[in-house]
């Protein structure tokens, strides 16, 4: 069985969709794409009439909310909520520690898919690299009764993680980013690893992003 990504060339990679019960980090730069691939992935779930939920350390309910207004296919997100979509907000400060964050996750009733955007702050607020590797782990771990997870990760240059191991921890990892051209950068999406499925790592194609829909096409930057 495959949890479809809501992005149809995406789901053709990868041999019908994520492999259940994984957890992918989404990793990319600044405004490469990672909430919206999120929310997307979230949309895809309600219209299957799964229970979704979207934790954000970094936006709140409302600013996520404005972000689906500006597309088309996630426009009506908020007609969910409360029915088979939650949006949580934690800002993590000096009452919200990375353990109780993990108890806070760990305590939700049955959820189908789950974002967190983004294990950044989890980071941030770790008591030392050490502490924060050994706390994603338990956070992974937390997450296998879950259909699909996605961890959103913020990166820089080439790296497809923080640094710090969560690309090890988790099933999969797909990387935005943006190919500089000439006439204005391009968008691209590459698949670094996917547990259980078959696909071609490693080999960027171009993602869409405009005012009807996120798409992968069919072009493979080289």
């Amino acid at each position: 069985m495959k949890v479809t990504s809501g992005i149809k060339k995406l789901d053709k990679l990868l041999g019908g969709g994520f492999p259940l019960k994984t957890k992918i980090l989404v990793s990319g730069g600044p405004g490469s794409g990672k909430t919206l691939f999120a929310l997307k992935f979230l949309m895809e779930g309600i219209m299957k009439k799964e229970k979704c939920c979207y934790v954000s350390l970094n936006e709140t309910k409302e600013e996520l909310l404005r972000a689906c207004k500006g597309i088309k296919s996630l426009e009506n997100a908020e007609k969910y909520l409360g029915k088979n979509l939650a949006i949580e907000y934690i800002p993590l400060g000096e009452n919200i520690t990375m353990k109780k964050f993990i108890d806070i996750v760990a305590s939700y009733p049955k959820i189908d898919r789950l974002v967190i955007d983004n294990v950044n702050k989890l980071l941030i607020f770790a008591e030392s690299e050490k502490s924060y590797r050994l706390h994603f782990s338990e956070l992974v771990k937390h997450l296998k009764s879950m259909t699909c997870s996605l961890l959103l990760c913020e990166t820089h240059g080439e790296r497809i993680d923080t640094g710090n191991g969560e690309s090890f921890e988790c099933d999969g990892v797909i990387n935005l980013s943006f190919l500089e051209l000439e006439e204005k950068p391009m968008r691209t999406l590459t698949v670094h690893k996917m547990r259980y499925a078959n696909f071609d790592p490693k080999v960027p194609h171009e993602f869409v992003i405009d005012q009807k829909d996120l798409k992968v096409t069919g072009t493979k930057i080289i």
